[in-house]
């Protein structure tokens, strides 16, 4: 994960200045939400899931993957647990107030969540409903036998903006909440909500719930849903699998869908770069831009400054990316207009992006990557790789200046991965 902090540029003389550019984007409203390096980042715990801040929790499980099919498992809760969760039934209530039970729940290719009922044989996007419950149960698998436990949970809509990357493409966010413990609090309450399902009896949605998102000055509590996949993970190394359970998309077929919190790595692809994950990609559909699983994972390992097996991120190092594998670039953030303001420049010297590194998905043997080159131009910007600084002499960083040269024209940069990650750096040529 890396910090939203405003861009930092350098001297080809090793100091720093700040200016107003945010590291993954040009100045832009969702430019504003910040990102403090706390998923699946290294040096802050060797338990998950429980240094996963940034993931999803149900009380102490992590939520990051979820079923679209009403009664089927979707992959574990937590991260390296045995566990498995459901959800079996869901109920929503639609603008004119009235409650619709729905049978599946899943988002489109830009994140754009639905419930259907297939005894109505009804589609409603949540956005054009007014809230919506569904019952989450958790099977405990490490007892004999295996116990449950049943979590009402609230979702609803948040907001929809066009992506900094492609006004065509919308961003989806909604608010998640759990009726139990968070497990920090980071976590913030909901609250109780004021109209509830009718029950006969007890009802099982009255509560205090509690977010699934972290909230704090660099994170929003709230979450994007990403098609067709799921979140996987090895300690430090994290990675989207294709999520299809069977034939292409569509609500009345079983797949599995990631629920990510905003300024979580692998929500931010989406929500800045307007690509989505998703491997079935329908030309037909609106605002399908899918990046592919591998590209997809190229990026989510740019923005976590992903290398030697470990996230290299820091609370404000800036970043611009530039998609390598199209052209024209699906989304560039190294253009003119994401450069500091001509206000406060030097009186010598001009600003320009250069590029720091390329990032790839897996290696041949199917180990995340990340990190696939390094810019050895005379411009480059000493490697700072978010927390070291020079990478290619510091010690804390080894191997960094033994990875191939990325080479000093962009035509050779796309055969070591589809995303450019680049620093803008004030250059002074001296006479």
């Amino acid at each position: 994960m890396r910090p939203s902090i405003k861009l930092l540029v350098a001297l080809n003389f090793s100091f720093a200045a700040g200016s107003a550019a945010c590291d993954e984007l040009a100045a832009d409203e969702l430019a504003d939400l910040s990102d403090e390096p706390v998923s699946f980042r290294d040096g802050e715990c060797d338990d998950p899931p429980y240094c996963l801040k940034n993931s999803p929790y149900v009380g102490d499980y992590q939520f990051s993957n979820i079923r679209t099919r009403e009664d089927f498992a979707a992959p574990d809760p937590s991260v390296n647990s045995a566990d498995e969760s459901r959800w079996l039934f869901g109920t929503l209530q639609r603008e004119n107030g009235a409650w619709m039970a729905f049978d599946f729940l899943a988002p489109d290719a830009e994140g754009r969540l639905s419930a259907y009922s297939y005894d109505l044989d009804t589609r409603v996007a949540i956005d054009e409903a007014l809230q919506a419950f569904f019952i989450l149960r958790i099977k405990h698998t490490d007892t004999n036998p295996p116990t449950y436990e049943s979590v009402p949970m609230w979702l609803r809509p948040h907001s929809v903006a066009p992506s900094p990357s492609a006004s065509t493409f919308d961003v989806w966010t909604y608010t998640i909440a759990a009726m139990t413990a968070p497990p920090t609090t980071d976590y913030p309450s909901a609250g109780v909500p004021a109209d509830l399902p009718p029950t006969a009896g007890p009802n099982p949605w009255n509560g205090t719930y509690y977010s699934i998102c972290p909230s704090s000055p660099q994170e929003t509590g709230k979450a994007l849903v990403l098609q067709h996949v799921v979140l996987n993970s090895d300690g430090p190394a994290a990675w989207l699998e294709d999520g299809v359970a069977s034939g292409s998309y569509d609500l009345k077929t079983p797949s599995t869908s990631v629920i990510a919190c905003q300024g979580h790595a692998f929500s931010k692809p989406q929500e800045f770069l307007a690509i989505t994950p998703n491997s079935d990609a329908d030309p037909g559909e609106p605002g399908e831009r899918s990046y592919g699983l591998a590209g997809y994972n190229a990026a989510a390992n740019a923005y976590r400054a992903y290398y030697d097996g470990a996230p290299r991120t820091v609370l404000g190092t800036p970043v611009n990316f530039k998609d390598l594998a199209h052209d024209p670039p699906w989304f560039d953030q190294t253009t003119s207009a994401h450069l500091p303001p001509h206000p406060g420049w030097p009186v010598i010297g001009h600003y320009e992006f250069v590029l720091e590194s390329v990032y790839d998905d897996v290696d041949a043997n199917g180990d995340v990557l990340g990190a696939n080159c390094y810019y050895t131009d005379s411009r480059a910007p000493n490697g700072a790789h978010r927390l070291y600084n020079p990478p290619g002499t510091n010690p804390n960083l080894p191997g960094w200046s033994s990875m191939p040269s990325c080479g000093a024209t962009e035509s050779s940069w796309q055969s070591f991965g589809p995303i450019g990650a680049f620093v803008a750096k004030l250059i002074v040529n001296i006479l």
